[in-house]
């Protein structure tokens, strides 16, 4: 197969969407951790063919067992998609563990330079490659209170998108990102409703985004029309970050 998706996260609301939109003929690689169940209902509906790859991303094995058995059974993916992160929790920095900073890092940060290790030296080979991470609007301007471990995170993540932006751009490689404001999915579960309705109520539009708004960019970013674009970070905002 020419065209391989390889989707960090795939069980997320953002990552059903995107699969579901998908139009191009592709094998798309669907990473979890724990829930498959709209995955494997995808699998069935689909005219892609989508394998299911069950990794925790804060077990280093789990992923390098994940990338073995990608590169042996499937092939290089020339698509990356990075979607995966912990959920959404205020927490004062005065109340955080070096153990909370420690779980972010692993599932965001870690796993992804991980998994480019292993691909973007492959892929330079062949002169061809599209990289797609997801940040957040905290990156854009101030970031909000009682959000430190996952602002340092994204940080991180956006420096590690610029960098390998400008390492890899002799390769044809394009490696971009996207910073949504807060969206309306299953990753605020653990927020106050108020916290929720206070986000919806500051936005220009009075709402806050939801995955229809977020999935166009990225299957932008995956698409050849992205060739010519390397190293951005699309906000999406509703016009409250610019």
């Amino acid at each position: 197969m020419n065209n391989i998706v390889l989707i960090i996260g795939a069980s997320s609301d953002i990552g059903i969407d995107l699969i579901q939109n998908i139009e191009e003929e592709c094998l798309i690689l669907a990473h979890y951790n724990s829930e498959s169940e709209r995955l494997l209902k995808l699998s069935k509906a689909s005219k892609n063919k989508i394998v299911l790859l069950k990794a925790n991303l804060l077990l280093e094995a789990d992923i390098l067992a994940m990338l073995n058995n990608i590169e042996n059974n499937f092939g290089i993916p020339n698509k990356i998609i990075h979607l995966a992160a912990s959920k959404f929790e205020n927490i004062r920095f005065r109340d955080m563990s070096l153990n909370t900073f420690q779980n972010d890092i692993d599932i965001s940060l870690k796993s992804l330079i991980t998994i480019l290790n292993r691909f973007l030296p492959q892929l330079a080979k062949q002169k061809r490659g599209k990289v797609v991470v997801m940040l957040s609007s905290v990156v854009l301007n101030i970031p909000p209170k009682n959000l430190t471990h996952y602002t340092v995170v994204k940080y991180a993540l956006l420096g590690l998108v610029k960098s390998l932006a400008s390492e890899y751009a002799e390769k044809n490689i394009q490696i971009n990102a996207i910073s949504p404001s807060m969206a309306e999915t299953k990753f605020l579960d653990n927020l106050n409703e108020k916290v929720v309705e206070l986000s919806a109520y500051s936005n220009p539009l009075k709402r806050n985004a939801i995955v229809e708004d977020i999935t166009p960019a990225i299957k932008l970013l995956m698409s050849n029309d992205s060739d010519y674009i390397n190293g951005i970070n699309i906000p999406i905002t509703g016009g409250s970050v610019f």
